[in-house]
């Protein structure tokens, strides 16, 4: 069942509030942090809330998948859940996502698909 917009939005927030409080708990109310050691704890919540929100977009995009083919508009079977890294313009996720394999062409498909190398 597809999520609404208020209820998407809920859970990024509820993401980057665990994302936060990690580094904050990592911080401990240390005053005396290197600008190095803020970059490396910001980087480590930029990657994990990137991941974190990557998963739940994708999830919310599988709710509203049609069923059909894209390659041949043949009937998809669900082949369960599976995890792929996928590599993005802004580094790599790893993502659970259903896999479908179409009835008629035998295509197999990972919801949302992505663009990067198609153009």
């Amino acid at each position: 069942m597809p999520q609404s917009q208020d209820e998407l939005e809920a859970r990024l927030l509820g993401q980057a509030q665990v994302s936060i409080r990690k580094l904050l708990d990592q911080k401990g109310g240390r005053r005396d942090l290197t600008i190095t050691e803020m970059e490396d704890m910001v980087g480590e919540l930029e990657v994990e809330l990137r991941q974190a929100i990557m998963q739940q977009l994708v999830e919310d995009s599988q709710s509203q998948n049609t069923g059909l083919c894209p390659k041949c508009g043949g009937k998809l079977r669900n082949k369960g859940e599976r995890k792929r890294k996928v590599i993005t313009f802004r580094g790599e996720v790893e993502v659970t996502r259903n896999y479908y394999v179409c009835i008629d062409c035998g295509a197999g498909y990972f919801p949302p698909r992505s663009t990067v190398g198609l153009e």
